[in-house]
């Protein structure tokens, strides 16, 4: 099993060609190399290209239609949270995280 199938096979939704082998590739994996799960970077590097696949995704529509332009956008509420759920996996940061807390700024916010 290559990389690109053992990524294809994790996300299970149609995605375009050239996206799964961006997203490898900019994890420095080889799409057609052979995936080997023993290896822990090879893993690693499947698992952070399916989280950049993943966003890909979400930005995509799910449907479209061009007699009377009907645009449908997928949930992605579910996806989000896999995808995040992936980063914290391998101590990534995820740069989609709202961080609602409050930061002091000067010591005279203190009072």
């Amino acid at each position: 099993m290559t990389n690109r199938e053992a990524l294809l096979g994790k996300i299970n939704i149609p995605v375009k060609p050239g996206s799964v082998t961006t997203v490898l590739l900019e994890q420095n994996i080889i799409p057609d190399e052979e995936y080997t799960p023993q290896n822990e970077e090879s893993r690693k590097g499947v698992d952070l290209a399916l989280a950049a696949l993943i966003f890909v995704v979400a930005l995509s529509p799910d449907s479209v239609k061009e007699l009377d332009y009907l645009l449908t956008q997928r949930s992605i509420d579910g996806l989000l949270k896999l995808r995040k759920g992936l980063l914290k996996r391998w101590g990534m940061p995820d740069e989609m995280e709202e961080d609602d807390t409050p930061i002091i700024t000067s010591v005279s916010d203190l009072w």
